[in-house]
């Protein structure tokens, strides 16, 4: 054990990572975890700090240019590092990696011996060989990669982390997701024998599991962060999972945390202003918003944040003045939260044709993605008594054939409004009924609950009738009823205003039809249903 502990230390003269995290590390464990960008930021900002072994920084700075296709500065990083630190043997791979790629199976070879002699018996640099061949072709040198694993192995006797994790990741490259999950597996089982901790294992090893068992991978991540404490990984790694399964106020929780460490990233801070919003505190979200602002004023999203929060928080002339900032941003996209946030905050600051215009921009950009904002657009018209507009803006939504029940019902509804604005007896009124009533006819085909739908159906046939109740308006009243008897029993005493309707029509339907029985009936139903209705007991005692 002491031996292995060790060459945990030292990696051929490298100085590898203790049991804490932090500094360069941080950096070094995002590149083993595939976060090549964030690895990036991490070791340019540390690499002059007096705690960063320089030859292991530069190592993986010129490995993140190699995965970017960048050997030029790729081969300028090896070097250096080589300078800072010649007894590193990691640089010997990244350029023995660069000649393997190039063609010149020798030189890489040659390269790849200085490092193992460096490192003489280090299984991490073993790893690090059969790694390299692995990157440049896991086909044509499956042989070498194979030897060199089974070196690894034999050097820390079955226990090396690394070559587990190595062989996890050649295992899910062939989409072989059982057996890349026992290696990682095996990797955790092995994470701190060394005496330090290799998060990539839990990382790679939750990722896996995410999309199909999403508290698996959370509690992988939450042993990862028992084990590292202060890993930024682990922290960032665990609250984006939280975010991935909407555990909104854990994930915000677990980012609060991760924003103390020092390499966080700005993004994070986007992020975390993000979850603050979606857990309703809405003055924190805000507040984090304005301060990535002051750091980087043209962040668009930051934008979005500021006008979605001063929306929630009510303060509508400044959510005016970001959303406006948000929707000139050169470049941004824009969801439709944006496009209904900023139109309602137009709305309530008075300006109703502004609020328009937004939704109707948002429509003509991509009628597939924001069709909803003919919604909209016809609710707005609606707030404004413009009916014909209104009607027009819902139907072509029902047109597009993603409305459901509830939008045949409301466009129903709002075709009777058009109607009773239009004037009597005129070709605009009784093609908005007609229209009207069709809709209602297609959402009682289907509508669970008819009762209100007969109702609304037999008011629109009410203002087409006039005096002269037709059949269909005494058959539609009736039919009410009868949905109402097997829907509701009890709906009458609860709402009677229908039953009242109801009861009217048909007494004077069948009053005009000379049918004196039946409509005394429906008029004494009306009496006990409301007896303080105006000359009703006086007609009946006629």
């Amino acid at each position: 054990m002491k031996s292995r502990f060790l060459f945990s230390l030292l990696m051929g003269g490298c100085t590898l990572a203790s049991m804490a995290q932090g500094g360069y590390q941080d950096g070094v464990d995002y590149y083993n975890a595939d976060r090549y960008e964030q690895a990036k930021i991490i070791l340019d900002k540390t690499l002059n700090d007096a705690s960063t072994d320089k030859g292991v920084a530069y190592y993986y700075l010129g490995a993140i240019d190699l995965r970017n296709g960048n050997t030029a500065a790729a081969k300028a990083n090896f070097d250096k590092g080589i300078a800072a630190n010649p007894a590193c043997g990691l640089n010997y791979v990244g350029l023995g990696e660069i000649a393997l790629a190039s063609g010149d199976k020798k030189s890489g070879e040659d390269n790849f011996k200085e490092a193992l002699k460096i490192g003489k018996k280090n299984y991490e640099v073993t790893t690090a060989v059969a790694r390299a061949y692995f990157n440049v072709d896991p086909v044509a040198y499956a042989k070498e990669i194979d030897k060199y694993v089974k070196q690894a192995l034999k050097e820390s006797q079955n226990m090396g982390a690394d070559v587990y994790v190595l062989q996890g990741d050649m295992a899910a490259a062939q989409g072989q997701v059982g057996p890349a999950a026992a290696f990682y597996d095996q990797a955790l089982t092995y994470s701190t024998q060394d005496g330090r901790v290799n998060p990539e294992a839990y990382v790679k090893y939750a990722n896996l599991y995410n999309k199909v068992n999403p508290q698996f991978a959370i509690d992988r991540l939450k042993d990862l962060r028992a084990a590292a404490p202060t890993s930024a990984l682990a922290q960032r790694e665990l609250a984006e999972k939280y975010y991935d399964a909407e555990h909104f106020s854990k994930a915000a929780a677990e980012y609060k945390e991760y924003m103390n460490n020092p390499n966080h990233f700005q993004q994070d801070e986007q992020r975390y202003s993000q979850l603050l919003y979606f857990d309703g505190k809405y003055q924190e979200s805000l507040d984090i918003a304005k301060n990535v602002l002051a750091q980087d004023p043209g962040n668009y999203y930051m934008y979005r944040m500021v006008m979605l929060n001063d929306a929630a928080l009510e303060n509508n002339a400044e959510a005016e003045q970001y959303g406006l900032k948000l929707f000139s941003a050169p470049g941004a996209k824009f969801t439709a939260t944006d496009y209904n946030t900023y139109g309602k905050v137009l709305l309530a600051n008075g300006k109703p044709a502004e609020a328009v215009a937004v939704y109707e921009k948002a429509y003509s950009s991509d009628p597939a993605k924001f069709g909803s904002m003919l919604v909209n657009i016809s609710d707005l018209y609606t707030e404004l008594g413009d009916y014909a507009k209104a009607t027009e803006y819902l139907q072509k939504y029902v047109d597009a054939g993603n409305a459901s029940l509830t939008d045949i019902f409301a466009l129903g509804k709002l075709y009777g409004a058009l109607a009773q604005v239009s004037p009597e007896e005129s070709p605009e009124r009784a093609d908005a009924l007609a229209k009207g009533v069709k809709c209602i006819d297609t959402a009682i085909e289907t509508a669970a609950t008819k009762a209100p739908l007969y109702r609304t159906k037999g008011q629109m046939l009410g203002l087409r009738d006039g005096k002269n109740i037709s059949e269909e308006q005494a058959q539609t009243y009736q039919s009410m009823l009868d949905a109402y008897a097997e829907e509701n029993p009890d709906a009458a005493t609860a709402n009677p205003g229908p039953f009242k309707q109801a009861y009217s029509v048909l007494g004077a339907y069948y009053k005009l039809q000379g049918d004196e029985a039946t409509s005394n009936q429906w008029f004494e139903k009306l009496y006990e249903l409301d007896p303080t209705i105006p000359g009703l007991k006086e007609m009946l005692k006629k």
